[in-house]
């Protein structure tokens, strides 16, 4: 006997479910967020992921407040509105908003879900999804970096390092 329990798997989001943004920022599908990042395999349930993705984009717009307000005194009624440039059919300042969101949130996952366990093998889990969270966060700070490079003279850089 091995001392496993069965947890049942989440229910499904609800069709279509989404969470709003400031109506500015478009609104992030549920659905898209699972499909692109390795989530539990259903293990996190709709209300859990939906916070995440609401804090994701808290942080979102804190980090782009400034850009946002120069790309609405410029004329941009939405994101869309910013470019005319596009990634496989889809506007690319939009893209890279999903992508902001989706990393901020997954990185909150990950570093707020560890496996709580006492065995080397559950801090080893532990270890691995601190790292994943760090990367995630990166790769959402990359994102933002990429999308307030829309409308600057020059591309905002990637990483952003102070020297004590």
């Amino acid at each position: 006997m091995t001392g496993l329990i069965a947890s049942p798997a989440a229910p499904p989001d609800p069709a279509g479910a989404s969470v709003v943004a400031d109506g500015w920022f478009p609104p992030i599908q549920l659905a898209s967020v699972r499909d692109r990042l390795r989530l539990g395999a259903g293990a996190i349930p709709t209300p859990l992921l939906t916070e995440a993705i609401e804090g994701a984009m808290l942080h979102a717009f804190r980090e782009l407040a400034s850009w946002r307000s120069d790309r609405a005194s410029e004329g941009a009624e939405s994101l869309a509105d910013v470019t005319d440039l596009t990634i496989n059919g889809q506007n690319r300042a939009v893209v890279l908003w999903e992508r902001v969101v989706r990393y901020f949130a997954a990185a909150d996952l990950f570093a707020e879900n560890r496996d709580i366990s006492a065995t080397d093998q559950g801090l080893d889990r532990a270890a691995e999804k601190e790292s994943t969270s760090d990367e995630y966060r990166r790769n959402a700070l990359a994102a933002v970096a990429d999308l307030r490079s829309i409308g600057a003279a020059t591309p905002v850089p990637r990483n952003r390092v102070s020297l004590l």
